[in-house]
């Protein structure tokens, strides 16, 4: 319970730590198996995120339970925004030679309960399992991606926040996000 407290202060506080990255993150202590061999062979999911999913603070009160593994890159992909605008929600799309900076979470399957209700599963958002190098190993997650159908668009300031907050939390260069919404911005123009 201790750990899922830190975490939650590292959260409010905006920074990740060893503890706010849960045991995976940290060092094993020697005699142990591999990190990823103990990965493997935890319950749960691996859950990929790549939007407002990177906020610390909103992924303890939405899931208390789930653990950061640590930031990874999603080759092959790039991030969009999609939807009325100014009121656009974050999606990933293939790409060649894209990549977008990622979150790798433990999650249970409450947590997996409460991300479908948030993301509108299985209308707005559907699941799919991609694969993902993670410290020397590719590894399968588990996903949210925007349906078809729905116009290029630039997201609200308070979601752009939310996930600006987020990028600030793992760490991540945040000229990727606004690269993001210019992309949307001026595609959305020219489908006009």
């Amino acid at each position: 319970m201790q750990t899922l407290e830190r975490q939650r202060s590292m959260a409010v506080s905006g920074g990740i730590d060893n503890w706010a990255l849960g045991a995976e993150s940290r060092p094993l202590s020697r005699g142990k198996r591999k990190e990823e061999d103990l990965m493997d062979k935890e319950k749960g999911t691996i859950y990929l995120a790549y939007g407002s999913n990177l906020n610390l603070k909103q992924m303890a009160y939405r899931c208390p339970t789930a653990r950061v593994l640590g930031s990874a890159k999603l080759t092959g992909y790039r991030l969009l925004f999609r939807g009325s605008s100014g009121g656009a929600v974050a999606t990933i799309e293939k790409q060649k030679g894209g990549s977008v900076p990622v979150l790798l979470w433990r999650i249970t399957p409450y947590d997996e309960e409460a991300l479908d209700r948030y993301e509108g599963y299985p209308h707005l958002y559907r699941k799919e399992t991609v694969k993902v190098r993670f410290k020397g190993q590719w590894m399968s997650a588990m996903v949210y991606i925007m349906n078809d159908g729905r116009p290029l668009g630039t997201p609200g300031r308070c979601y752009y926040e939310v996930i600006r907050q987020g990028y600030m939390d793992a760490g991540f260069d945040i000229s990727a996000l606004n690269k993001a919404v210019r992309d949307s911005a001026a595609q959305e123009t020219a489908e006009i």
